[in-house]
C-alpha cells in the first residue's frame, strides 16, 4: 500500500498525526472517504437542488468533518458556508458556484486517494 500524503487538494498530515503513525487506520479512513464521498456529493446536490435544507445542512456537515480530516481546508471552508446558508435558510442559489468547487475538489481527492491506495 503506497502513501501518498499529498494530493491537488488534500494533505494528510493531520490524518497521520491522529493516526500516530498507524498506516492501516490511515489506510481504512481514506478508504473510507474513497468509498462513500461520491454517494455524499450526490446526496448533497440533491438536497441542494430541491432546497432541502435539513438534508443540505446534513451532508455538508458530514463532508465538512471528512475534509477537515483530510486536510481539505478550502473544501471545508465551502462545505460550512453551505451549512451555515441551509441552516439560516437562506437561498442556496447563490451558492451554485460553491458548490460546483466543492464537487470538483472532492472528485479529484476522491481519485488520487484511490490511486494511491491501488
Amino acid at each position: 500500500m503506497q502513501t501518498l500524503n499529498y494530493g491537488t487538494y488534500y494533505n494528510l498530515n493531520y490524518l497521520a498525526e491522529i493516526a500516530d503513525g498507524d498506516q492501516g487506520f490511515m489506510h481504512e479512513l481514506t478508504n473510507t472517504f474513497v468509498l462513500q464521498t461520491p454517494k455524499m456529493i450526490a446526496e448533497l446536490r440533491n438536497a441542494f437542488d430541491a432546497n432541502n435544507y435539513d438534508l443540505t445542512t446534513y451532508y455538508a456537515h458530514k463532508l465538512k468533518s471528512s475534509c477537515e480530516i483530510l486536510g481539505m481546508s478550502y473544501a471545508a471552508s465551502i462545505c460550512l458556508k453551505i451549512e451555515l446558508a441551509s441552516v439560516n435558510k437562506r437561498d442556496l442559489t447563490s451558492l451554485i458556484n460553491d458548490l460546483e468547487v466543492l464537487v470538483h475538489q472532492l472528485t479529484i481527492s476522491t481519485y488520487e486517494l484511490n490511486i494511491a491506495a491501488a
